[in-house]
Formats: structure tokens, C-alpha cells, sequence
């Protein structure tokens, strides 16, 4: 284990040693660990479980601070194995657009400082009490003391911190207006991709306009189930195999 004051080892390892450290520090907190995804320089995708509770955990060993794509990465996950808490994990630290939608998505973040509080968690004696959930509320309730930074929900596509998460679209004049409903933006990303023409729009061409607006339409998973679910209620149609046209 890194010593209490110094992760500088961590620090020049490659992902798999990363995802190693991380796979016995949390065994010496009383969970099984399940690496689910793989990078092959940086980190993995791994589930941690204790009875019958599952944690989706993201580990990122990274020479730069992490942004927001770092909590999209770790909800696909999450949903996808119906866990109760995510986490991402890095040597680094976090942009505040990270911060932003962690906060929002009730993800927790544990940076470098974090990270050497949780190996000193992990190193008390085995009648200590090592709360991993706990330790993990704390910082969440850090997280909700700190102000949202307004400039960075901007750049997610948000204008404030609604329930609906509400968008900024500009109209022809470049003026911001709030758009309140997932279906109008569907519609205005349709016209953002052809203009005034009625064509087909590809499947993944979509999905790509889509993720600029991660606060509204969520994951990629998210944006297929809400394009199926746009075909039931007849707002698009599939004019063919991964193509997807106004009705």
C-alpha cells in the first residue's frame, strides 16, 4: 500500500497496477470486487459488493484533472448493474464541470486527498470500524456545501440546477431561451443536424448531438431508450435500419 503522505508510486503506474491497488484496498474494507471494463493505460470500470449491496466504481490513474465524462462513465455503469452508490476514483483531481454533474447526479468523487483519507481508512486495524458508505456520504455532503459553477452548467447545457433541467438553446438572433421539454430539444437538434430539409438523420449522429446536453438526455443508453420511446408516442419514425425522421 502507498504510504499515508505520498502517492508519488501510484502516481507512475501503468492502468492495470492502478487497478490492482485499488482491487486490495478495497478487499481490506470488506468488499468483492468485479472489474466489468478495462482500460489498458488508465484505470477500469470495476463493482464492488458487501451482502447485497453494489457500488459502481470508476478508477482513473490520469496525468490531468478529469471532466465530466469521468461521472457519465461511471452512471452507465451504475445503471446497467442496478448498483446503490458510484464512484469515481482518481490520483488526480476533478474539473468543476465534473463536480458539477457529480453533484447533481449524486455520484461521489474521491481525488487525490480523498484518496489518501480512504487508504488510511482501509489501513486501520481489523476491529476498527472501515465504513466505506459512510466515508463515501461525507464527502457528498462536502460536494453539497460548494456552489454550482453557473459558467460550467453553461457549457453542459444547462442554465440552473432545475428539477427539469431546463436547457439554453439560442434562437436566430443568438439570444438564450429556456427550452423546458426533452421532446422540443429532440426537435431542435434535428434542425441543428439538417436545417429547413427533411432528411434521415443517422442513429449515431444523433446520439453525438445528444451528449453535448448530458444533464437532459443522460447516457448514451439513456438517449437510445428515449428515441424508442419518441418512435411509441410518434414524434420520430425509423424510415430505416439506424436512421431516425420527424413524423
Amino acid at each position: 500500500m502507498a504510504s499515508m503522505h505520498d502517492l508519488s508510486n501510484l502516481d507512475n503506474t501503468l492502468g492495470r497496477e492502478f487497478e490492482e491497488f485499488m482491487i486490495k484496498l478495497f478487499e481490506k474494507l470488506g468488499y468483492s470486487t468485479t472489474v466489468t471494463n478495462r482500460s489498458k493505460e488508465y484505470g477500469c470500470d470495476m463493482m464492488l459488493q458487501q451482502s447485497n449491496y453494489r457500488i459502481a466504481v470508476q478508477t482513473t490513474r490520469s496525468e490531468s484533472e478529469l471532466t465530466f465524462t469521468s461521472v457519465q462513465r461511471v452512471l452507465d455503469s451504475s445503471r446497467k448493474y442496478n448498483s446503490q452508490m458510484s464512484i469515481v476514483i482518481t490520483n488526480n483531481k476533478f474539473l468543476s464541470s465534473a463536480k458539477n454533474l457529480a453533484k447533481i447526479k449524486n455520484v461521489v468523487l474521491i481525488d487525490r486527498k480523498k484518496l489518501l483519507e480512504l487508504i488510511d481508512l482501509s489501513n486501520l486495524p481489523v476491529n476498527e470500524n472501515k465504513d466505506l458508505v459512510q466515508f463515501c456520504k461525507n464527502i457528498k455532503n462536502e460536494l453539497i456545501k460548494q456552489d454550482i459553477d453557473k459558467e460550467i452548467l453553461k457549457f453542459l447545457g444547462l442554465d440552473i440546477p432545475k428539477v427539469d433541467h431546463s436547457l439554453l438553446t439560442k434562437d436566430s438572433y443568438g439570444r438564450p431561451h429556456p427550452v423546458n421539454n426533452k421532446k422540443e430539444k429532440l426537435i431542435d437538434i434535428f434542425k441543428e443536424i439538417r436545417g429547413d430539409e427533411d432528411l434521415s438523420v443517422q442513429k449515431n449522429i444523433l446520439l453525438n448531438f445528444m451528449s453535448k446536453y448530458p444533464l437532459m438526455f443522460g447516457t448514451k443508453a439513456d438517449s437510445e431508450i428515449f428515441l424508442l420511446n419518441m418512435v411509441t408516442e410518434l414524434v420520430i419514425f425509423k424510415p430505416k435500419t439506424d436512421y431516425y425522421n420527424l413524423v
